[in-house]
C-alpha cells in the first residue's frame, strides 16, 4: 500500500513528536506508519529509509507506547497506526509515570551520591547529545545565578518553541544575564519572559553573530551545538567558568540595553 510522503507536511511534525517523547527514528517510523496506516515492517521501513529490523523493533516499542497496534493478514504481521489523539493519551500515560517516578528517584539520591567519585584538581569535562540531554543540562544551569550568550532563532528551531517555558513553564522566573544575537527571534523570547533585576537581556551588536548557546554558572561552562546531533559540552571546573564570565563581562559592557 502506497502512503503520503513523510515530508509532506511533517516538518513541524518531527520536533514536536520529540518534544511528545519520542526519538528521532521513532518519530520517522511513526510518521511512516501514519502514512500507510496499515503495513508490513517492511513496507514502513521502505518509508522511513531505516532497516526493516530496526523498524520491527521500534514497531514493537511504539506498541507499547500505545501508539501503534497489529493484526494478522493471512498469517502475517501487519503494524497499524492508532489514530493521532493517542498522542494525548500517551502523554497523560507519561506524565502519571513521571509524577509516580519522582519519589523514588528522590529517595534514591543519596545511594547514587554515595557510589559516585567526586573529580578533585582536575576539570570534568563531559558530552551529551539529544533534545532530552540539552533539556536536562537547561534544567540544571538555568535554575542558579548564570551568565550566557545565546541565540534564539537556533533553540526555536531545534525546540520547536521556548525551552526555558517547556522546562520551567510559562511563569518562569530567571536569576542570571542573557546576551542574546540581535533578532526578531530574540526580541520575541524577551517578551516570553519575566526579566527585571533578578534577570537581565542585553543584545550584541549586530556584527555579532553565532549558532550556539554557552551558559556560565559558578563551577560550570555548558556548551549547547544546535547541530544535527543537539550536542552539548559540559566543562564542570571553578577557574575555567571564572574565565568564560570575564569575557561576557567585556561583551554585556559594549552590549545594548534591552527595553
Amino acid at each position: 500500500m502506497a502512503g503520503k510522503p513523510v515530508t509532506t507536511g511533517s516538518s513541524s511534525l518531527r520536533p514536536l513528536l520529540h518534544r511528545v517523547g519520542l526519538d528521532e527514528k521513532e518519530s520517522e517510523i511513526y510518521l511512516a506508519l501514519l502514512s500507510l496506516k496499515v503495513a508490513r515492517a517492511a513496507a514502513v521501513a521502505k518509508v522511513a529509509r531505516q532497516s526493516r529490523s530496526h523498524t520491527y523493533l521500534i514497531l514493537r516499542a511504539l506498541v507499547q507506547k500505545g501508539l501503534v497496534s497489529e493484526i494478522e493478514r493471512g498469517k502475517v504481521l501487519h503494524f497499524v497506526a492508532e489514530p493521532p489523539e493517542r498522542l494525548l493519551g500517551y502523554l497523560d500515560d507519561r506524565k502519571q509515570q513521571l509524577e509516580e517516578l519522582r519519589p523514588i528517584v528522590e529517595n534514591s539520591l543519596p545511594l547514587f551520591s554515595s557510589i559516585t567519585s567526586q573529580f578533585v584538581g582536575q576539570p570534568r569535562v563531559t558530552f551529551l547529545r539529544g533534545i532530552d540531554g540539552m533539556k536536562q543540562i537547561y534544567r540544571d544551569t538555568l535554575k542558579r545565578d548564570f551568565c550566557s550568550l545565546f541565540n534564539p532563532e537556533e533553540m526555536y528551531t531545534a525546540f520547536g518553541g521556548n525551552v526555558v517555558t517547556q522546562v520551567f513553564g510559562k511563569n518562569a522566573e530567571l536569576r542570571g544575564r542573557d546576551l542574546l544575537i540581535d533578532s526578531p527571534a530574540a526580541r520575541r523570547y524577551r517578551n516570553e519572559l519575566k526579566h527585571g533585576d533578578a534577570y537581565q537581556i542585553r543584545f550584541l551588536p549586530k556584527s555579532v553573530t553565532f549558532g550556539t548557546d554557552t551558559i556560565v554558572t559558578e563551577d560550570t561552562v555548558a556548551l549547547f551545538a544546535y547541530d544535527l546531533d543537539r550536542t552539548i559540552v559540559r566543562i564542570e571546573n571553578a577557574n575555567i567558568a571564572t574565565s568564560f564570565r570575564a569575557w561576557f563581562e567585556v561583551l554585556w559592557s559594549i552590549s545594548q540595553k534591552s527595553s
